[in-house]
């Protein structure tokens, strides 16, 4: 886990080493809805089948990036998420419901690229961004909830090491201040058994800039 963490972080910083000129500090916060996809429509609880939906609820981040360049940019970062997912499972035979809730806690490293619409040089206060990329998570902790008729605990070790998602969207800047809006497709599994479900996601952040 740490290696590939490692190997992220030394080719950011080599990619960042083509762009030498601009560099500003951003630190944001910002809310996110996540989606679990699945191959899975039923499940077996305790002997019967149960017709399961899942439901993205909605979560938080928090996290820092640096960006390197002036009209192309790339931009490594370190952000802490947590993500929440609600789950019901119909029993096929009587008819009630079975209620789970997961807040799914993550440290993720993203690597974005982008392009800014107006050439920083002649405008520097206000700017519109394009941009896309790459994010690995791990999760570091999991608060399980079951309201009625389960007491199977899910822990960390559910889930796969390393969680990979393309991120894109784009950004608004306004003087010091800027605003993202985006969207995760996960591109690997999420859980560490036969369920192959996805992680999708939309989010949202505010932050601030600090232009060197």
């Amino acid at each position: 886990m740490k290696i590939i963490y490692i190997t992220i972080l030394i080719v950011a910083l080599s990619v960042t080493s083509v762009f030498s000129q601009g560099l500003d500090i951003r630190a944001y916060g910002g809310v996110n809805l996540l989606q679990l996809s699945s191959d899975v429509g039923t499940t077996i609880i305790e002997g019967v089948t149960h017709q399961r939906t899942v439901s993205g609820r909605p979560g938080y981040q928090v996290g820092a990036a640096v960006s390197f360049g002036e009209q192309f940019y790339v931009q490594p970062g370190f952000q802490y998420a947590s993500f929440s997912t609600k789950i019901v499972s119909k029993n096929t035979v009587k008819d009630n419901e079975l209620v789970d809730e997961t807040q799914i806690n993550v440290i993720s490293i993203p690597l974005k690229v982008g392009l800014k619409i107006i050439d920083p040089k002649v405008e520097d206060i206000f700017n519109v961004r394009l941009f896309a990329g790459l994010e690995g998570s791990h999760v570091i902790s999991v608060d399980h909830s079951i309201k009625s008729g389960v007491t199977d605990e899910i822990t960390t070790d559910d889930y796969s090491n390393l969680i990979m998602n393309a991120d894109f969207g784009m950004g608004v800047d306004i003087l010091f201040f800027y605003l993202d809006v985006g969207y995760q497709l996960g591109l690997s599994q999420v859980h560490a058994g036969a369920d192959k479900a996805t992680a999708n996601s939309f989010y949202t952040n505010v932050g601030i800039r600090i232009k060197l």
